[in-house]
């Protein structure tokens, strides 16, 4: 495809054609023997190790320094099977468009790219570079099972995409996902209504406590009440309810604090709410000189050389949360990640392949 290089569109175009949605092993087979296959093409040393979850593929090259960077990513998708045959890999409007083309297969193919490039200099100043790819980012709220291996490593490179406007990643929020429960008491809603206790009046009242008052309730935090299921019947007062928060803060303090105060549930007649207690992800905290001496080598290939704080998650926290200082969104810059138009563009794939070849070989 026009604007990336050689080899990469065709590469994407079959990664994309997988559906590997998270938890479908059969999937995750199929896309980690193509990752593990293209990264002994490019001369890496490639461990696919099997886990719960799906094949981890670790792909890994060293040259004669000493340092050690991790590049991070993920092989999973969020799409249902049948999306990728839906909606193959296609160019338009200057975009290249597909399931998961941002988030992460963009992504995971610079990171094999940069490698690849530091695999042809094996004497060159570069350390151990290692780019581990795992097959449960989109549905886990908790640490990928290979974080203590991540421990001691210089750097961290996220591949996340880029954002739309060009800029990387430099910080995150903390964030979790909580399950609200309610428990009442069932009764027909005509001949004996006051008998019943609505379990989801309950919640709804929690809800509207929830977002008018945690919500913003310290600078940066955000509480949002995302589901919101009960009831047995049409003619029946609802004895049980369930709901789903999502919550975000900047720091691992403030995301405490939020939900301790979400479980300050107020008194409901004869009805129990409790609270379901997911530890999520930790912030990714913003690492100075990492991020200025990115920013420097992003200006250096004539890339948009931007940083922001996101609101979303990535496995970038964790390698941040055990003292790796870490970048993310070094992937191509893209859009519309998880929806029907996701989208990167072409032009900035080889800036973002030589970014990340030079930051993991120590430059």
């Amino acid at each position: 495809m026009h604007g990336l290089p050689d080899g990469f569109g065709e590469r994407l175009a079959a990664l994309c054609a997988v559906d590997a949605q998270t938890g479908d092993h059969a999937g995750l087979v199929r896309s980690a023997d193509l990752l593990a296959g293209w990264a002994t093409d490019d001369g890496l040393a490639v461990e696919v190790r099997a886990t719960p979850e799906g094949p981890l593929v670790i792909a890994s090259t060293r040259g004669a320094g000493a340092d050690r960077t991790l590049l991070i990513g993920h092989h999973d998708v969020v799409y249902p099977a049948g999306t990728a045959a839906a909606r193959p890999l296609a160019a338009r409007d200057g975009r290249v468009l597909g399931p998961g083309v941002a988030d992460m297969r963009g992504g995971l193919l610079v990171g094999l790219a940069a490698l690849a490039g530091l695999a042809r200099d094996p004497q060159g100043p570069h350390g151990a570079a290692e780019l581990w790819i795992v097959p449960d980012e989109e549905a886990r709220s908790w640490a990928p099972a290979c974080l203590d291996e991540w421990r001691g490593a210089d750097r961290a490179l996220c591949l996340e995409c880029g954002r739309a406007d060009g800029a990387i990643v430099t910080a995150r929020k903390a964030c979790t996902w909580l399950t609200l429960e309610a428990v009442g008491r069932d009764a027909h809603a005509g001949t004996e209504r006051d008998e019943g206790r609505s379990a989801l009046m309950a919640l709804v009242r929690e809800a509207v406590r929830i977002e008018d008052e945690l919500h913003g309730g310290r600078p940066g935090v955000q509480a949002t009440v995302t589901q919101l299921n009960g009831g047995s019947g049409m003619n029946t007062v609802p004895g049980h309810a369930t709901a789903s928060v999502d919550l975000r803060a900047d720091t691992a303090a403030d995301l405490a604090w939020v939900v301790a105060e979400l479980g300050r549930f107020a008194a409901h007649d004869d009805i129990a709410v409790t609270r379901s207690d997911e530890p999520g992800f930790p912030p990714l905290d913003r690492d100075a000189a990492l991020a200025e001496h990115t920013l420097a080598l992003l200006a250096a290939v004539d890339a948009p050389a931007r940083e922001q704080t996101a609101a979303g998650a990535s496995d970038g926290s964790w390698s941040s949360s055990i003292g790796v200082p870490t970048v993310d969104g070094l992937g191509p810059i893209g859009g519309g990640d998880h929806g029907p138009d996701e989208w990167i563009d072409p032009a900035s794939v080889a800036p973002r392949i030589e970014v990340v070849r030079r930051l993991a070989g120590g430059r």
